[in-house]
C-alpha cells in the first residue's frame, strides 16, 4: 500500500467518524428533517390532484388547512371527555391497584391456590406502586404538558414539510447533478420508490390506529367499562408501535377490566383484544398496508429494538420507515450486484 493510499483511507476515515459525531450533535435537527420528509410523503398524494388546478404553494396550504381543521374538530369532540376521564383515572388508580390486589388474593382462595402465588416480593411491589401512583400519576401529567409544549417542534416539521413539497423538483435535480449521469434515472427511481413506500406506510398505519381505535372502544363500551376515551386511544397509540404496539395497548384494558368489573370481564376483553388483533393481521393489514413496507417480521423487530435503544419512543416509531428507505437503497446497490453476480455465474 502506497503512502498516497494510506493518506486516503485515513481521511475516508476521518471523515467518516466526523459526520457520525455531526449526525450525533445534530440528531434532533436530523430526526425533524426525517420527520417531515415522511410527513410530506404521505401528504403527496393529496397534494397532487390539488396541484392541476392550483398552484404549488395553494395546493400544500389546502391540504395543511383541512389537516388542521380535521385535528380542530376531533379535538373538540373528544378533548374535554378524555380530559374527564385522565383526570378520573388519576385520581382513582391507588384504588385501582389494592382492588386489583384483593381480586388477586380471591382468586387465589376460590381457586385453591397456594397463597405464596402472590409473593411476598410481589406483594410489596405493589405496596410500592400504590404509594407512588400519585408520583407516577404527576409523571404522566408532565409527559401530556411537554406534548403540548411540543407544538413549537411540530411546527418547525410542517415548515420542512410545506418547503420540501414546494421544493422538491430543484432540490432532487440538485442531489441528482451530483450522480453520475448514467446513474441518475436509477437515483430517482431510488428517491421516487423510497417516497412512495414511506407514504403508504404512515398512511396505512393512521387508518390501522383509527380503525383499531374505533373498534376498541366500541367493544369496551359493550362490556360496560370505564375510561374508554382513554383505552381506546391508547390502543390507537399502540397500534403505531409495530408488533409489541398492541400488547402494550391491550394490557391497561385487561387490568382496569379486572379491578373495576370482574375476571371474567377481564377474560373477555382479553378475548376482544385478540380478536381486534386477528381482524387486522386477516383483514385490515392486507386490505390496507397492501406490502407497502415489504419487511420481514424479524428485521421490523430488530429495527424497532434498535430505535427504540437509540431514541426512545421517537426511535421505536421511526424505525420501520428507516429500515424501509434503506431496504429500498440496498435493493438497487448491494443487493442488485449481488442477484447480477449470481446470474452471471448461473450463466
Amino acid at each position: 500500500m502506497t503512502a498516497k493510499q494510506v493518506f486516503q483511507g485515513t481521511v475516508v476515515v476521518l471523515l467518516t467518524l466526523l459526520g457520525a459525531y455531526l449526525l450525533y450533535r445534530l440528531r434532533n435537527i436530523v430526526i425533524s428533517l426525517l420527520i417531515a420528509f415522511i410527513f410530506a410523503a404521505a401528504i403527496a398524494p393529496l397534494v397532487r390532484p390539488l396541484n392541476r388546478r392550483l398552484s404549488l404553494g395553494s395546493s400544500i396550504g389546502v391540504v395543511y388547512l383541512g389537516l388542521i381543521v380535521l385535528a380542530a374538530v376531533l379535538l373538540a369532540v373528544i378533548v374535554t371527555p378524555l380530559a374527564a376521564q385522565v383526570g378520573n383515572l388519576i385520581e382513582t388508580a391507588p384504588e385501582l391497584l389494592g382492588t386489583t390486589q384483593e381480586r388477586i388474593a380471591q382468586l387465589q382462595r376460590r381457586f385453591n391456590l397456594p397463597s405464596d402465588i402472590l409473593t411476598p416480593d410481589l406483594q410489596q411491589y405493589y405496596g410500592d406502586l400504590a404509594r407512588r401512583a400519585p408520583s407516577l400519576a404527576a409523571g404522566v401529567l408532565n409527559v401530556t404538558l411537554g406534548f403540548f409544549t411540543g407544538i413549537a417542534g411540530i411546527l418547525v416539521v410542517l415548515v420542512l414539510a410545506f418547503y420540501w413539497l414546494l421544493e422538491r423538483r430543484d432540490l432532487e435535480g440538485t442531489w441528482l447533478s451530483l450522480v453520475p449521469r448514467q446513474h441518475r434515472p436509477e437515483a430517482r427511481e431510488i428517491i421516487e420508490e423510497i417516497e412512495a413506500k414511506l407514504g403508504a406506510y404512515v398512511r396505512g398505519q393512521l387508518l390501522l390506529a383509527l380503525a383499531v381505535g374505533l373498534i376498541s372502544f366500541v367493544g369496551l363500551l359493550l362490556f360496560g367499562m370505564p375510561y374508554t376515551l382513554v383505552l381506546a386511544l391508547v390502543a390507537a397509540i399502540g397500534e403505531l408501535i409495530p408488533l409489541v404496539g398492541p400488547i402494550i395497548g391491550a394490557v391497561p384494558a385487561i387490568i382496569i377490566a379486572f379491578a373495576t368489573q370482574s375476571w371474567q370481564i377481564a377474560v373477555g376483553v382479553m378475548i376482544l383484544y385478540i380478536g381486534i388483533q386477528q381482524v387486522e393481521n386477516n383483514f385490515l393489514v392486507p386490505k390496507i398496508m397492501q406490502r407497502s413496507v415489504g419487511l420481514s417480521p424479524l428485521t421490523v423487530l430488530v429495527a424497532v429494538l434498535a430505535g427504540a435503544a437509540l431514541l426512545g419512543i421517537i426511535g421505536a416509531l421511526l424505525a420501520v420507515p428507516v429500515a424501509s428507505a434503506m431496504q429500498v437503497v440496498l435493493k438497487h446497490t448491494l443487493f442488485r450486484k449481488q442477484n447480477y453476480v449470481m446470474q452471471a455465474g448461473r450463466g
